[in-house]
């Protein structure tokens, strides 16, 4: 069916992800807007901002040995390209940094995270970087027992909006690619995601493709620009819908369908799995489409995929696709899945589904046995599209058109 970075200093300059940060090779030159007390030493010039559970505030010595705690944690090494091993020589080198950026009033201006005035414990860093015309770059990272608990999220609006406040007029966030921790605490907060850029990140020694994402100063940073629509577990007759997972990769089979059955690449191979599940898991973050994995529900082995694609459609509205394996087909198994798929969508969100008024599927002239789930499933066709596709032997194929209302 077609169907971040460093820990280190003191250069100038940082880019981080959720879990760490990098110092860039290139100087800051803008100095707008400049930190409350032009004037004042570190730690007085550093403003503190908090919304009542988070605060942000100057760092200071005692934080230095959880610095090294969140700089040696395996996601900070993975993510981030923070000297490893990583001493509390570093941290106090970097530590200098932090007091140079606020002093010289030309940044980066970095804040420690901590929960509630009463508990001044060290829980990370955030910062911001000025650019010239009012453009800043956001730079965060967690001490490991930190993470997930929307503390991120809350520290993002308060620096973004103390950026708003002295004239910022955007905010820019980058990460590796895949580094979905760091994309969800930028999603909470209204960014709007860019697109990739290949070659744009410098780590250890290789150029990595970059996530890139923004928001205004007008934007409401209290909630997400765009859906994330994580695929909710689900269960039927013989089989379940869950989300792809790496070691899937073993279920994996060679296709046997005609080439215009799919899209290219829809369907993976076990060489382009691992690239295959990237794209399934961006495609959810950045509300695109949710992709399910169809089990057996008693081996827990992948027998296909199903998706709702949100990409292009209209509000209340999405595409639904699916493939099986090979050894899959022929036992209903598509059939039960399009079942499942079919009543989530239609369900209210209230009861954890998705709440749409209209599905719709496309499928080629050629591809009878999908035209027969489809007509299962519900879905009535209601016209072709001539010449869709090309055939292997240069003919073309029309596509038919599809739909179901609940």
């Amino acid at each position: 069916m077609r169907g971040a970075r460093s820990m280190i200093g003191p250069p100038a300059h940082t880019r981080w992800s959720e879990v760490g940060a990098e110092w860039l090779s290139e100087r800051v030159t803008a100095t707008d807007p400049s930190p409350d007390s032009a004037t004042a030493s570190f730690p007085d010039c550093v403003p503190v901002l908090t919304d009542g559970r988070v605060v942000l505030r100057a760092h200071a010595d005692a934080d230095v040995p959880r610095m090294v705690e969140q700089s040696v944690d395996p996601e900070s090494v993975r993510w981030t390209t923070v000297p490893s091993p990583y001493t509390e020589k570093d941290a106090l080198t970097w530590f200098e940094g932090i007091r140079a950026g606020w002093e010289s009033t030309k940044g980066p201006f970095l804040w420690a995270l901590t929960e509630g005035t009463d508990t001044p414990t060290y829980l990370g860093t955030i910062d911001v970087r000025p650019q010239a015309a009012g453009i800043g770059v956001i730079g965060f990272g967690l001490h490991p027992e930190a993470r997930g608990r929307g503390l991120m999220a809350a520290a993002l609006r308060l620096a973004t909006r103390w950026w708003w406040d002295r004239g910022g007029v955007r905010m820019h966030w980058q990460a590796n690619r895949g580094n979905f921790a760091s994309w969800r605490v930028a999603h909470a907060c209204g960014f709007t995601y860019h697109g990739v850029i290949p070659g744009h990140l410098a780590h250890r020694g290789e150029a990595l493709e970059s996530w890139n994402a923004s928001v205004g100063r007008d934007d409401d940073v209290t909630r997400p620009a765009t859906p994330w629509w994580e695929p909710v577990p689900l269960a039927g007759d013989g089989i379940r819908l869950r989300p792809w997972c790496e070691s899937d990769v073993d279920a994996v089979e060679p296709g046997d369908s005609p080439s215009h059955f799919m899209p290219r690449g829809a369907e993976p191979t076990r060489d382009t799995f691992a690239h295959w599940l990237l794209r399934k898991r961006e495609q959810a973050a950045f509300g695109d489409a949710t992709h399910w994995c169809i089990v057996d529900a008693q081996t827990d082995r992948a027998l296909g995929n199903v998706v709702l694609i949100d990409r292009g459609q209209e509000e209340g509205s999405a595409e639904a696709g699916y493939f099986l394996f090979p050894s899959a087909r022929g036992r209903g198994v598509a059939s039960q899945a399009m079942e499942l798929l079919t009543a989530y969508a239609f369900r209210a969100q209230a009861d954890g589904g998705r709440g749409l008024r209209r599905l719709t599927a496309l499928s080629v002239g050629d591809n009878v046995a999908s035209a027969r789930v489809l007509e299962r499933a519900g879905f009535t066709e209601w016209g072709r599209e001539p010449q869709f596709c090309a055939r292997a032997d240069g003919t073309y194929d029309d596509a038919r058109h599809w739909v179901r209302l609940p």
